[in-house]
């Protein structure tokens, strides 16, 4: 199946792929990475954001459904990450389910390590970002800055993230003034 998808989303075969993921879906519901493609497919490729925002809102539902950090990270990130134009999708509604999928996260995220939460600091970021609170996004990014600096990384990685963090905080702090 997975062959498939790759397969034709090579070649730009949309309703080709957007079949196998379906058919993904039906027979693998707990993968997430099958929701993760539907909605990319839906939105960035074949530009149907009507039946893009029913398979973002069903992949936010069952995030928030199963309870797991990582899930619910996946659909915030389709919910608010750089890589999709949004401009189609109703954004009232995507505030409300970033907001729940972020206070879900944030309630979960004392439990992980320190680099799986400045992940989750990073994605929340965008949120509140995309929502108009540069304050709650400059505070969740100089926090995940604290995660990084403090965590024992080869050297390469340690500064790529915090390059990452510092250019996404400076970007956060231009925007205030």
């Amino acid at each position: 199946m997975r062959r498939r998808i790759r397969a034709a989303t090579e070649i730009e075969d949309w309703k080709t792929a957007l079949s196998a993921i379906e058919e993904g879906i039906v027979l693998f519901p707990d993968d997430i990475s099958l929701h993760q493609w539907h909605v990319r497919i839906l939105i960035g490729r074949m530009r149907d954001m009507e039946a893009g925002w029913i398979a973002l809102d069903q992949f936010a539902r069952t995030a928030i459904e199963r309870n797991s950090e990582v899930s619910l990270l996946m659909a915030l990130q389709e919910l608010f990450g750089p890589h999709l134009d949004y401009s189609g999708l109703p954004v009232a509604k995507r505030i409300s389910m970033g907001k729940e999928l972020c206070e879900r996260i944030l309630r979960l995220s004392p439990q992980h390590d320190a680099p799986f939460r400045y992940y989750s600091y990073l994605t929340i970021a965008f949120y509140y970002h995309a929502s108009g609170d540069n304050d709650r996004a400059v505070d969740l990014i100089e926090q995940a800055l604290k995660f990084v600096d403090g965590e024992s990384l080869p050297d390469v990685e340690k500064h790529e993230r915090m390059a990452q963090l510092l250019q996404t905080l400076a970007k956060y702090k231009g925007e205030q003034g």
